[in-house]
């Protein structure tokens, strides 16, 4: 099947899927989101398929949601309508909250596909972008790769979290939330958040050394094995964890800072909403491509 924003691939019992918006640092719209889950079912089905690698083209893995004014971007849109009338606002929660529940769902349906997905990491690994590797079983970065939250200074929370909690505990995962600040693949894999960072010219070789390894176990047991480990967080509340935190990036959504962004970025553009909001930490987005 052709898909429009990523690639898909097979090559033995391994299926690749591109993220294919490089001109856009692979950043997540509807029709790129729409796409990755349709290839993923794709893959899920296929019997000559035994896991799934999930790369970015171009300069990077995913810089996160497309928020660019006017672009296609996502119908889970963020941030508050401010001077609306109460009824209205009231509505718009509720499509709000609705919209990222459903999010939720979508995001937690891929984490429990059956068959092992491996995120292969380089470049950004930037807001939305932790979405698809905190679903993914197994991380494998270059030791150059930025990952980090900087949408939690003003445009929300990753549904998910990346599920970094789970994996790095509260303590780091507050600190990169609080402050938004970006680390890069070698101390993502010192603090556990991925499993490994290498050269980045050796990434495509391990990643590739490391699926035809597992393609060596019968897809039936990867699957026991996989439903196995997840079982124990499902039963640790896993999936109510991340619908609340759907919620929660409800009440962020319609803070007042919330919608001092969206105000400049409306006004001014995005380039000036991100150095609006970076300048202050010292690492200002402003030439970078959007991010959330």
């Amino acid at each position: 099947m052709a898909y429009q924003s990523v690639l898909y691939q097979k090559d033995g019992l391994i299926a690749t899927i591109t993220l294919n918006r490089p001109e856009k640092l692979n950043a997540i719209n509807d029709g790129l989101r729409a796409d990755l889950e349709a290839a993923l079912g794709e893959a899920e089905v296929d019997h000559d398929v035994s896991l799934v690698v999930i790369k970015g083209a171009g300069r990077a893995f995913c810089a996160g949601y497309d928020i660019t004014p006017g672009g296609p971007g996502l119908s889970e849109a963020v941030g508050g309508r401010r001077g609306a009338s109460s009824e209205a606002m009231r509505r718009s929660i509720a499509v709000d909250r609705e919209n990222l529940l459903r999010s939720a769902e979508r995001w937690m349906h891929m984490w429990s596909i059956p068959k092992p997905l491996i995120a292969q990491v380089h470049g950004y690994c930037l807001a939305g972008g932790n979405e698809i590797t905190g679903c993914c079983d197994i991380i494998y970065a270059a030791e150059d790769a930025i990952f980090g939250q900087p949408q939690g200074r003003s445009l929300g929370i990753a549904i998910t979290t990346g599920l970094w909690h789970v994996r790095i505990g509260p303590l780091r995962t507050k600190e990169l939330l609080f402050t938004g600040d970006s680390i890069s693949g070698k101390e993502a894999e010192r603090i556990g958040m991925i499993n490994r960072a290498v050269p980045a010219a050796a990434l495509e070789k391990e990643v590739r050394s490391l699926a035809e390894r597992i393609a060596l176990t019968p897809v039936e047991f990867l699957a026991v094995e996989k439903a196995a480990v997840n079982r124990y967080y499902e039963l640790m509340g896993i999936k109510t964890g991340v619908a609340a935190g759907a919620e929660l990036d409800t009440i962020f959504h319609f803070s007042p800072p919330a919608g001092d962004f969206q105000k400049i970025s409306q006004e001014r553009g995005l380039k000036a909403a991100l150095e609006w909001r970076d300048s202050k930490f010292g690492d200002a987005r402003s030439a970078k491509k959007p991010v959330r």
